[in-house]
């Protein structure tokens, strides 16, 4: 066994995993319409499952060369997908070229998120020197910003110039909406999806990101409803996005006012009572689970046939 046998199995890896985040995103804008509920959880599956799935396959074809050693010998006009057998995968520099453009990538964006939440890490240790008003953090600051930070322990952090911004209830408005993030672990959710999206097919980990990042909002834009009221949520959000002004200087936060692309989205949702597609979502779950534990009952059944077929392919 070589290390170098190991890269047939990753090369299968990579195309499973790409192939599936692929299609699973390819699914957001039809299912857009069932409420953000279910398009986040949609973009959750299309960044966990298809590591999953493509593990699983390459966990298949593992077992199925140690099981079929002999059928190596009667198929020498290829590369095999065995840990004995593997060696020619180094002479295949589009297989070599693949697994290195996937590393970079992975290590591309690791190394983002590791700026980025060190950044939120001292941006927090600052702010955190604020008093807390009503369990809000109130900075003193010219700025107009309201925002939760933290991932052990989130919180909300406002400016006094956002204070005075607002009306009363408009602020209510705005801080049920943050608290929502709280509640919710969003930003801990948020960064399991981002060591997720390491893997994700390249160029799909921007739009994903965004489609969650714009359903998780609105769904805290629905919990500030319930708590307040919707109009007094689009006020906030308007009055939000005119007063701030540049981004918000922290890694890894929820922020309240949605740039302008999204704002009209939020209003109107908020103003139309968009459904948030709750139950939409857990079917969706299942749905997917189920799909993914089928792929898998099949990889197993026709362990032998698939394992030949990707070898003649790829080899």
């Amino acid at each position: 066994m070589s290390a170098v046998s190991l890269v047939g199995f990753a090369v299968v890896f990579v195309l499973v995993a790409g192939v599936t985040s692929a299609a699973l995103a390819a699914l957001a804008p039809r299912l857009r319409r069932r409420g953000p509920a279910t398009e986040r959880r949609l973009v959750e599956l299309a960044a966990v499952v298809p590591v999953i799935l493509a593990g699983a396959v390459v966990l298949v074809l593992l077992i199925e060369s140690l099981v079929g050693l002999d059928h190596c010998d009667n198929h020498g006009d290829h590369a095999h997908l065995c840990l004995r057998h593997g060696l020619a995968w180094a002479e295949r520099p589009w297989a070599l070229a693949l697994l290195l453009g996937a590393g970079v990538l992975v290590l591309t964006r690791g190394a983002a998120l590791m700026t980025t939440l060190l950044r939120g890490w001292h941006a927090v240790a600052r702010l955190r020197a604020a008093l807390p008003a009503s369990g809000v953090h109130l900075v003193e600051s010219p700025r107009v910003f309201c925002f939760v930070a933290g991932l052990r322990h989130p919180a909300v952090y406002a400016s006094t110039a956002a204070r005075a911004a607002l009306a009363d209830d408009e602020w209510a408005a705005m801080l049920a909406h943050e608290r929502g993030h709280v509640t919710e672990r969003d930003l801990g959710r948020r960064l399991r999806l981002e060591l997720a999206l390491l893997l994700a097919a390249p160029g799909l980990a921007g739009s994903l990101r965004a489609r969650w990042d714009a359903a998780t909002e609105r769904l805290r834009d629905v919990d500030a409803a319930a708590a307040t009221s919707a109009d007094a949520v689009a006020r906030a959000l308007v009055r939000m996005a005119r007063a701030q002004r540049g981004p918000v200087p922290v890694g890894m936060i929820a922020a309240f006012a949605p740039p302008p692309p999204l704002l009209a989205e939020r209003v109107h949702a908020m103003l139309d009572e968009a459904p948030t597609g709750v139950a939409s979502a857990r079917r969706l779950a299942r749905q997917v689970g189920l799909a993914g534990l089928v792929v898998v009952g099949l990889t197993i059944s026709f362990a032998g046939p698939l394992h030949h077929a990707l070898e003649s392919l790829l080899g």
